[in-house]
């Protein structure tokens, strides 16, 4: 079982989306090869469930050194062959990545932190690389079960708000990303009404 920081065992409720999400991820832009970024990787979860199942070079991406820390041994405990990275560093002061570096970027539950939103949307849009995929937003993903998404929706929203965050609505993420200048996107909710929303960013050119 994985481990806190003070060595205790910790279990963290959302565990069980995470390889869903990853799977869906994988099967919706068919994922295999190439690079992965997972910004504001937190705990390390989803971008550990990728690698799993991909044989894609994960960055491990969170603006806190505990959260980097709490990632190194999540991914040392899994024994995973693919090669990784994790970097320490703000996305809205920008990302120490060259242009066009990355085949697929997911960010799950950070937007709601980032002090400079549009900052953050055009970075990732930089090093995404031509014909590559970027999802950014929060949620649980299509193939979380009615029952978990029904347990998991008010402590979601709790933890946003006790940590100082603040999620968007549709018509937000959408003025986010057109005020945002990507040329190419969708805004995407994981079922209709639910609060897990997206956006997917396409990269052309």
């Amino acid at each position: 079982m994985q481990k806190s920081p003070d060595g205790k065992p910790f279990y963290n409720s959302m565990m069980p989306i995470y390889p869903l999400l990853a799977q869906q991820c994988v099967d919706d832009y068919r994922l295999e090869q190439g690079i992965c970024l997972d910004i504001g990787t937190g705990n390390g979860y989803l971008g550990l469930e990728i690698a799993k199942i991909t044989n894609m070079s994960i960055y491990f991406i969170d603006i806190e050194t505990e959260a980097i820390d709490f990632a190194r041994r999540t991914v040392a405990e899994a024994d995973i062959d693919n090669q990784v990275s994790f970097l320490e560093v703000d996305i809205c002061k920008g990302l120490p990545l060259p242009d066009n570096f990355a085949d697929f970027i997911i960010s799950r539950g950070s937007l709601w932190f980032w002090e400079d939103k549009l900052k953050g949307l055009t970075e990732v849009y930089r090093v995404l690389k031509i014909g590559g995929i970027a999802l950014i937003g929060g949620g649980l993903g299509r193939y979380v079960p009615w029952t978990m998404r029904e347990r998991l929706t008010g402590e979601r929203t709790n933890n946003v708000q006790k940590k100082g965050g603040k999620r968007l609505n549709l018509e937000e993420m959408q003025a986010l990303a057109i005020e945002s200048g990507i040329p190419s996107f969708r805004v995407i909710q994981d079922a209709p009404g639910d609060k897990g929303i997206w956006i997917e960013i396409q990269k052309h050119r």
